[in-house]
């Protein structure tokens, strides 16, 4: 969670007073205020245009607002962009029917690559479930939600107004802690035209807060040990950046600073490194840079450092001997 969500935190309130007529709708815009979200991104329709009505009236304020794509996966791929770029909560949405077909592969990237993303599909009217209505995607039609099930970390249809604002907090936590991801809404059109109870009561900073960190300090000791016995050997020690150091690239640079290491990444986890800083050596990985291999493979190192990243085929290409072998220490929760 950024110090920004934390001084936008307490905003709902005050942009949802008590006495204020508002939506569903209007609630989940203010929920985006709130965390700094400027943009939502997606393709209107029928069944999702009580959020695009909300998504208005914030605009004529200057709080959150629409952005058009051509195409929903594109809209999706918008959201995961603007995430990665402002560290930020990513927002896409989409219609019934082809609407939520047409997102799939681009929440399905963001899952992928750990990308927050809230992802809002509209659902025809309650009574409609069932009765083979327009585009119908609830459970008793073609499943949005059973689509989008495999490639999210939350996942609800809200079927009564009561459910909204408990779903709309828990997918945001989903999102935002722990191994962040997309995660999926799939709300009726009659549900978000529905009046909000007043005043809500969901506290960000308690909802966001990230679980406390697992140690083993016997293994940071051991750890520390290994740093310690490569400097006084006068051995290398290269850092293998991944995804997961999101934000942490300062502090890896000053360890490189302070210990001489050498730094490399994988594709996903570049944009958290300075490229044109003299430790780097580029990318690791399939079609990575040669510089970054050889500085693996240089016998020269006594210890790889491989953090934030799964070690998965892509980011060690096809699980190279250069990086996988008795040098590496593998930090990543």
């Amino acid at each position: 969670m950024t110090q920004d969500m934390l001084d936008r935190s307490d905003c709902i309130n005050r942009m949802v007073p008590a006495d204020a007529p508002c939506t569903l709708a209007d609630l989940t815009v203010a929920y985006l205020e709130c965390l700094g979200v400027e943009y939502v991104f997606g393709v209107p329709g029928g069944h999702i245009a009580a959020l695009y009505e909300a998504l208005d009236r914030s605009e004529k304020r200057g709080g959150p607002r629409a952005i058009l794509a051509r195409h929903e996966s594109g809209a999706a791929g918008m959201a995961d962009g603007y995430a990665r770029e402002t560290g930020r909560l990513g927002v896409c949405c989409a219609t019934t029917g082809p609407g939520v077909t047409n997102l799939i592969t681009g929440v399905a990237s963001a899952y992928s690559d750990h990308t927050p993303l809230l992802v809002i599909t509209a659902q025809t009217l309650l009574p409609h479930f069932g009765a083979g209505a327009f585009q119908e995607s609830s459970p008793d039609g073609i499943d949005a939600a059973g689509m989008l099930a495999r490639c999210t970390r939350y996942n609800a249809t809200v079927t009564h107004p009561g459910q909204f604002e408990r779903k709309l907090a828990s997918a945001l936590r989903h999102a935002l802690t722990g191994p962040r991801g997309p995660v999926h809404l799939s709300v009726p059109v009659d549900v978000y035209r529905a009046p909000a109870a007043g005043p809500t009561y969901t506290h960000l900073p308690e909802l966001l807060a990230a679980p406390a960190a697992s140690l083993d300090p016997l293994a940071v000791e051991h750890l520390w040990q290994d740093i310690a016995g490569n400097l006084r050997d006068d051995r290398r020690i290269v850092v293998l950046a991944g995804h997961a150091c999101d934000r942490a690239g300062s502090a890896i640079l000053r360890f490189a600073a302070a210990t001489g290491a050498i730094v490399v990444t994988t594709h996903r986890g570049k944009r958290w490194i300075d490229p044109y800083h003299p430790s780097v050596r580029g990318v690791f990985g399939y079609a990575g840079h040669e510089s970054a291999r050889e500085t693996l493979a240089d016998e020269r190192v006594g210890l790889i450092l491989a953090a934030g990243t799964a070690l998965g085929q892509w980011s060690t290409s096809n699980w190279d001997a250069a990086l996988l072998n008795d040098r590496l220490v593998h930090i990543h929760p």
